[in-house]
C-alpha cells in the first residue's frame, strides 16, 4: 500500500500516525520512513490490520448501540 493510502485509510478510522505506532508498537520513525521517497510503501500487514481495525471498531459501535437499547428498556 503507498504511504497515502496509509494516510487515508489511518484518518477513515480516525488513528493518527501516533495511534497506530502505539497500537502496533512500531517506532514513528518507521513509520514516517515508509513516506520516503525511496519506498513510498508501508509492509504487507499494515493494510490488513487497518481493514480489522475499522471493521472491529464498527462492531463495537453496533455493540453499544444494542447494550444501549437494552438499558433504556427498549429491546
Amino acid at each position: 500500500m503507498k504511504y497515502a493510502e496509509f494516510k487515508e485509510k489511518l484518518k477513515v478510522s480516525g488513528l493518527s500516525e501516533q495511534d497506530f505506532s502505539t497500537l502496533t508498537n512500531v517506532p514513528m520513525p518507521t513509520i514516517r520512513g515508509w513516506a520516503a521517497k525511496r519506498t513510498n510503501k508501508t509492509p504487507r500487514w499494515v493494510s490488513s490490520y487497518l481493514d480489522l481495525y475499522e471493521k472491529n471498531r464498527k462492531n463495537e459501535i453496533v455493540i453499544e448501540h444494542y447494550e444501549g437499547l437494552k438499558t433504556n428498556g427498549k429491546n
